[in-house]
């Protein structure tokens, strides 16, 4: 059976792949706090509509109404961001050159099977837990390249789900012990004060999944 790439060799090669995307990768992170600003227009609007009638004591049940509507807008609002923003960081990952603005593009047609997938597979991996920890943990490995198997290959739903298990069979264990080794890294990352969740998010996360999309590669290559 053919070797996976080392873990340092693998790292290498993720960390010169980030460096030729960075800006693109870090742009697609700071596009996903859109959501989040998406929402303060509605809880800011909510507020000051409910402001004058709460404050005399005067409840309106079209004003709490009113209120509800807007913060479900903003929320579906932000969801929809986060996962545009999800779906066009596994684009520039896969993109050798893209700008911005053509990864933005090429992902909104992807949002909502990306979504399907994802949740799919954490439907699975959350049943596997329930049953037990350990089958939990043997299904996120097999699972864990989902969403790349879609992004790079098209194949939706479970389709997605079933190739990333033939990807990973025969390689549990190396795949387990590299996705641990990244994990550990992030994990020692989050210790580091004040900068460490700085860090974390614009640089470990799209590094992140660079790597483990070069981990996708090399399973690809092994398995012919």
């Amino acid at each position: 059976m053919e070797q996976l790439l080392p873990v340092i060799e693998l790292l290498k090669k993720s960390f010169d792949a980030y460096l030729k995307k960075a800006w693109i990768l870090i742009g697609t992170m700071l596009f996903s706090f859109s959501g989040f600003l998406a929402m303060l227009p509605s809880v800011v609007i909510g507020f000051l509509i409910s402001y004058v009638p709460f404050k005399n004591s005067n409840f309106d049940l079209n004003i709490i109404l009113c209120d509800v509507l807007l913060l479900l807008a903003g929320f579906f609002l932000a969801i929809i961001l986060g996962l545009w923003s999800q779906t066009a960081m596994l684009c520039a990952v896969k993109e050798d050159s893209a700008d911005f603005k053509k990864i933005l593009l090429m992902a909104w047609p992807k949002i909502g099977s990306l979504f399907w997938v994802s949740f799919l597979a954490g439907l699975v991996i959350m049943g596997g837990s329930i049953l037990f920890i350990i089958p939990g943990i043997i299904f996120s490995v097999w699972f864990c390249l989902s969403t790349f198997v879609f992004i790079a290959e098209d194949l939706h739903g479970t389709s997605a789900l079933k190739r990333s298990k033939q990807l990973v069979e025969g390689y549990w264990w190396p795949v387990f012990g590299r996705l641990a080794v990244i994990g550990i890294l992030c994990m020692l990352v989050s210790w580091v004060r004040v900068y460490g969740p700085i860090i974390n998010i614009f640089f470990m996360v799209p590094f992140a999944l660079v790597y483990e999309y070069m981990l996708y590669q090399d399973l690809k290559r092994v398995k012919g």
